[in-house]
């Protein structure tokens, strides 16, 4: 079920199904008068699932005007095709340095590197590979806006981009300046009362990653939304 945490956020709480184990996102929803902003959009097939949830937090998904993406990973840009579908007005929002990686250009870092090892993968690699190369044939798509360190998207109050690399090359977290809510994708996990930093077996660069970690927590928020965590309040 969505939990609303301020007066024009919302958390979504999607479970989906990757390589046959539950997982559960939290994309999150902002708005205002004019405007109807999702962050992340989960995996291929994601988006009836998505929608719903929408719908649970008292919108229309046909009312999206912009998805903002953190990064290049499947389980964050997979649904937005979906969704497009069914809001086609909506302008997609992506960090500059992982666009390429969304849009094509280039081969997404986590399947990249498994590529370079095909010949030597265990069968749990191999299924991943699979699941990522078919995933990213039908996921990748054009980006309508680029986004770069300390730009502020003139929506919902200000939406701040704060640049998070580690992860991802590009990874980006969004700082929601009328609620003060960091929105940190995958940069940052939470453990307890404790905000951790990206998951080390799923980092494309771990000092940059806990360079980040201390970026996010010098923020001065009044919580932190984590994509496969949840919400900590401070």
């Amino acid at each position: 079920m969505p939990m609303k945490l301020a007066h024009n956020v919302e958390m979504l709480e999607v479970t989906l199904t990757r390589s046959g184990q539950p997982m559960t996102i939290y994309p999150t929803l902002t708005w205002n008068e004019a405007h109807l902003v999702l962050i992340d959009t989960g995996l291929p097939g994601a988006g009836s699932a998505i929608a719903r949830a929408i719908a649970d937090a008292g919108f229309k998904v046909e009312d999206l005007t912009e998805i903002l993406l953190t990064h290049q990973d499947i389980d964050h840009i997979g649904g937005t095709r979906e969704l497009l579908a069914l809001a086609p007005d909506a302008k997609v929002y992506a960090p500059q340095v992982d666009a390429p990686y969304i849009d094509g250009a280039k081969v997404p870092t986590k399947l990249a590197t498994l590529e370079a090892r095909k010949a030597n993968l265990t069968t749990e690699e191999e299924a991943f590979y699979h699941m990522l190369k078919e995933g990213f044939a039908i996921a990748q798509l054009p980006v309508d806006t680029l986004l770069k360190d300390g730009d502020v998207i003139d929506l919902c109050g200000g939406i701040e981009t704060v640049f998070t690399p580690g992860h991802t090359p590009g990874h980006t977290s969004y700082f929601l300046r009328s609620s003060q809510i960091m929105v940190a994708g995958d940069a940052a996990n939470i453990e307890g009362q404790r905000l951790k930093g990206s998951n080390p077996l799923m980092t494309w660069d771990m000092k940059l990653a806990d360079e980040s970690l201390d970026k996010l927590k010098a923020y001065k928020s009044s919580g932190v939304i984590s994509y496969h965590t949840g919400y900590l309040k401070y």
